[in-house]
């Protein structure tokens, strides 16, 4: 079986607090994962980028490399950039295995935070 990396894909922002709290996140995360390595990217704005990240989990010994884009909706990075930079990776590391999961687009979850964050709002 292959050593599996992740990723977790965001977008990116021109300020530096929204990048280094997607950092934070994604650190938090990785903490609760001991077993893989996860690591940030950043899809549009800011490094490190995705080809970036990818290239240092290879030189970590991963060849499965789970990229999970960390947006709420399935806009245009999603169904068009992102696809094509992830061929061009698959061309240029054909021996790795690449996944890509969903968004959080219709994600259960997300619904039950937005409920729990309104039924919250209500006792204020």
């Amino acid at each position: 079986m292959k050593k599996t990396g992740m990723i977790v894909l965001g977008h990116g922002s021109r300020r530096r607090e929204a990048a280094r709290q997607f950092e934070e996140m994604v650190r938090r995360v990785a903490g609760s994962l001991p077993q893989v390595v996860v690591v940030p990217a950043f899809f549009s704005l800011g490094q490190p980028d995705l080809p970036t990240q990818v290239q240092i989990l290879e030189s970590h010994g991963c060849g499965r490399i789970v990229i999970m884009p960390y947006f709420l909706y399935n806009g245009v990075h999603i169904e068009k950039d992102i696809p094509a930079l992830l061929a061009e990776l698959e061309r240029r590391y054909p021996h790795l295995d690449f996944v890509l999961q969903p968004t959080l687009e219709n994600d259960p979850a997300m619904e039950r935070l937005v409920l729990e964050r309104l039924q919250d709002a209500i006792t204020l």
